[in-house]
């Protein structure tokens, strides 16, 4: 579904930032809230971050993106 997605600046127990949709009760503080911007999906949300950061740490929140949660 299409929506604002956003990632903590901070990182899991595994090493990754964890992936959320707009509105998600498990969104991360306004301090550590990155804006990814409007996407398709999380998966899209996932690929763009990783294209503005550089980064390749990057995981679904289990609650708003299960279906990009690796675990």
């Amino acid at each position: 579904m299409a929506n604002f997605y956003y990632y903590n600046s901070n990182v899991d127990n595994k090493g990754n930032h964890e992936v959320h949709a707009n509105g998600c009760n498990h969104m991360p503080s306004d301090y550590n809230k990155n804006l990814i911007g409007y996407e398709s999906d999380c998966k899209a949300a996932i690929q763009r971050a990783k294209q503005k950061t550089g980064k390749s740490n990057f995981d679904g929140c289990y609650y708003c993106c299960n279906e990009c949660h690796k675990g």
